[in-house]
């Protein structure tokens, strides 16, 4: 943004106010200046990396607006961010999550919304220049100026996430918004939590003008000067318009209502509440008025902030965001180089997903392909999967061409000596990928770091086909891989900190979530799966329908089915998964006879059209195979289960799968108890709003857990214990998370 000469406008407390409390030591989250034009530039520039609305941040900004109100010399208000790609990144979440009172979180919400119509009812024109992310409280502050000018910087997003995190807005947005932009836009906007870019926004009436963000500074004072000489056109929201304003009965509303009431049903389940008290609030305050809006909105954050939906999922937004800076924290500590070119071994889909994702994230790929799949095959693969990302996101060819350049095919290992970092992706099979990083190990250069993409084999086995192994780990990418935000990181007792440390640091700029987890059978994620889906084999081979099963699992929140899931990872890798954890864990994981049966009639899943369930050629799923009920007995039933067998069998689902969670964690598998429900959650789904097996664990009581668990492995085989550290925790009182703290937990 361009300089521009400014007198500072003092902010001592307002006489009127001196009396009633003293004066906070300043930390100029906020400053004003007055520029020669007689246009008050506000200026938000919080500690950190991004500004939060605090409470405090909250305090210095209506004390500013208290002093453009009651300057008569100031004529209008510009507002801007000083941080070079964020304008407001909402409310700060750990002051939420400190709240536990459903009248202190209401209060909260009020306050809010009294310092925001100080901006809404200042009496002088207010225009916003956003430049970076908006989002939450941002965009809300946002609506309530008289315009908004966003920036061409394609890092400007804006958007009301709230509901990602059990929470809807509750600073206004529930009623401005469709005021603003019209009820079907807002209604996507709110119950999508998604952010928009700044063309979408201008597109449907969210912001006035796009300027360059060079060019913003000047333009706001422009845009403020000319809504001062009355030539602005339409009158905006600064003017107190919306204060007195109500929707009135609308004949498309109810229609528009009906079908987002739809659509919540089918998409939450129900699990999820702040879906549903969006569509009450903002219905309530477009037919009784905005006062009345705003108070239902506030009474609704106040319910759902205090809620354990709304604390799970902000539980697990911030071990997300942790885990993304430990890995920076981690890199940046051992002083290691970033990645910029990246080698690829494997020409198959997980290769071809692979180098994809490393193109799109800006590397250059040496896409390394053999006589199995070849090179003009290969590209063809990536190529593809570019073209499907490029229509979904309305890239241009050019933009196209231009990722693909950044992948080079190649058909030799020599020209894998310029790699940073080589991911192998073959087939699950030991010997072909030990004679990969055998011949790998005399090619590439001494820093550069030795990848296995891998389900379940044993990293510290193929360390020992690597010369100098400490620079060899596994990443496990799942799949898809464009879809699934975990990248798991195993290393070997010989891997060296600052080769853990760069991997880290790269899978966190690729935009994955990294853990780091010890080498073992199956890892965390894959271990913990094929816990849950030998379940799922037991309960079908003991008689219970396999619609019950599936429905069972979605009932409990999970996204798909055991048995759908099964086919989507593909029945010959769940077997060799299955195969390894029984031969590293013993008689617990004994796969069920069952299995075999299936294995023996050659069921594959999605990727050949014949698993559990048969696949049209679109990748639609059908009907289950006729051979697992003519061949093998297994049962489908026409019937609807009620919720009592529903709760019985996602119990025998879910509990075994908690119970080896615990496990893992007393066999430091992982550290922590926030790595495995982070894990569980982005890795197979386990359902957000439940916080992850072991907030799950805390949520039933050590107790309880550990009596239904007994009964369950009486009920059924294998000879089964319930683990010593649940048995300990029980014994002691201990839960995996303080009820206090536990978000830094």
């Amino acid at each position: 943004m361009g300089a521009h000469a400014s007198v500072p406008v003092r902010l001592d407390r307002p006489r009127a106010q001196a009396h009633s409390e003293s004066m906070p030591e300043t930390k100029q989250l906020v400053t004003l200046k007055k520029k020669p034009s007689g246009v008050a530039v506000l200026l938000l520039d919080c500690p950190g990396r991004v500004n939060l609305l605090t409470a405090e941040v909250m305090y210095e900004f209506g004390r500013a607006l208290d002093w453009v109100s009651q300057d008569a010399s100031l004529r209008a208000l510009v507002l801007v961010s000083g941080k070079p790609d964020t304008f407001l990144s909402g409310a700060d979440l750990h002051e939420i999550i400190k709240v536990r009172d459903q009248e202190a979180a209401y209060q909260m919400s009020k306050q809010g919304q009294a310092v925001l119509n100080k901006l809404l009812t200042l009496g002088k024109p207010t225009v916003v220049g956003i430049n970076g992310v908006c989002l939450g409280g941002g965009l809300e502050l946002a609506l309530c100026c008289s315009r908004r000018i966003a920036t061409t910087d394609p890092r400007t997003l804006l958007g009301l996430p709230e509901v990602k995190l059990g929470l809807l807005p509750g600073l206004g947005g529930t009623q401005r918004l469709p005021r603003l932009i019209g009820l079907r836009a807002a209604l996507e906007l709110i119950l999508s939590g998604d952010p928009i870019p700044a063309q979408r926004a201008r597109e449907i009436g969210l912001v006035d003008e796009l300027a360059h963000p060079d060019d913003l500074l000047t333009r706001l004072e422009q845009l403020a000067l000319e809504l001062v000489a009355g030539h602005s056109g339409k009158a905006g929201g600064g003017d107190g318009e919306w204060s007195q304003q109500s929707g009135g009965p609308d004949p498309k509303q109810g229609a528009l209502f009906a079908m987002a009431e739809r659509s919540v049903r089918i998409k939450t389940k129900g699990h999820y509440p702040a879906h549903t008290r969006v569509l009450d609030v903002m219905r309530e305050g477009l037919t009784q008025g905005m006062a009345i809006g705003l108070e239902m909105e506030a009474r609704a954050f106040g319910e759902l902030s205090v809620s354990e939906v709304c604390r799970n999922l902000i539980f697990l937004f911030f071990s997300t965001e942790f885990a993304k800076q430990a890995a920076g924290a981690l890199a940046e500590r051992a002083e290691v180089g970033r990645v910029a070119t990246v080698g690829v071994v494997g020409g198959g889909t997980m290769g071809a997903t692979v180098a994809r994702l490393m193109a799109m994230s800006g590397h250059k790929v040496l896409f390394r392909v053999g006589n199995i799949t070849p090179a003009e095959q290969a590209m063809e693969k990536v190529r593809s999967l570019l073209q499907r990302d490029s229509q979904k996101s309305k890239d241009s060819d050019k933009e196209l061409e231009a990722l693909l350049e950044r992948i080079v095919p190649i058909t030799s290992n020599e020209p894998l000596a310029d790699a940073d970092l080589i991911v192998e992706a073959v087939s699950e099979d030991f010997g072909i990928k030990s004679g990969i990083f055998g011949k790998l190990s005399s090619v590439v250069k001494p820093d550069c770091v030795l990848a296995t993409n891998t389900s379940a084999l044993s990293i510290s086995q193929l360390a020992l086909a690597v010369k100098e192994n400490g620079r060899f780990l596994g990443l496990h990418f799942f799949h898809p891989v464009d879809k699934m935000p975990l990248v798991e990181i195993i290393s070997h007792k010989g891997t060296r900190r600052e080769v853990l440390a760069r991997a880290a640091g790269f899978i966190s700029r690729l935009g994955k979530t990294p853990v780091v987890v010890a080498d073992g059978p199956g890892f965390l994620v894959n271990r913990l799966l094929c816990v849950y889906l030998l379940e799922a084999a037991r309960l079908a081979e003991s008689g219970i329908p396999l619609n019950w099963i599936e429905e069972a699992a979605i009932d409990f929140g999970m996204p798909m089915g055991p048995l759908s899931l099964l086919d989507e990872v593909g029945l010959d890798i769940a077997f060799k998964v299955a195969d390894a954890l029984y031969k590293g864990c013993g008689e617990r994981l004994t796969p069920p006879v069952v299995l075999e049966k299936v294995k023996a009639i050659g069921l594959v899943g999605k990727k050949t059209g014949t698993g559990i369930y048969s696949w049209d050629e679109s990748g639609k799923r059908k009907d289950f195979d006729p051979r697992l009920t003519k061949d093998i007995g297994l049962v489908v039933s026409d019937q609807r289960p009620d919720q009592e067998t529903l709760s019985w069998i996602s119990e025998r689902l879910v509990l075994p799968m908690v119970d080896e969670a615990a496990r893992c964690l007393e066999e430091r598998v992982v550290r922590r108890a926030r790595e495995v429900d982070l894990s569980m959650a982005l890795g197979i789904g386990f359902p957000p709003f439940r916080g992850g097996p072991l907030r799950y664990a805390d949520s039933i009581g050590m107790a309880e857990l550990r009596e239904r668990l007994e009964r369950i492995y009486q009920e059924s085989g294998p000879r089964r214990h319930v683990s010593e550290l649940l048995r300990k925790m029980e014994s002691t009182g201990r839960r995996f998370y303080s009820r206090a703290g536990d978000a830094n937990d």
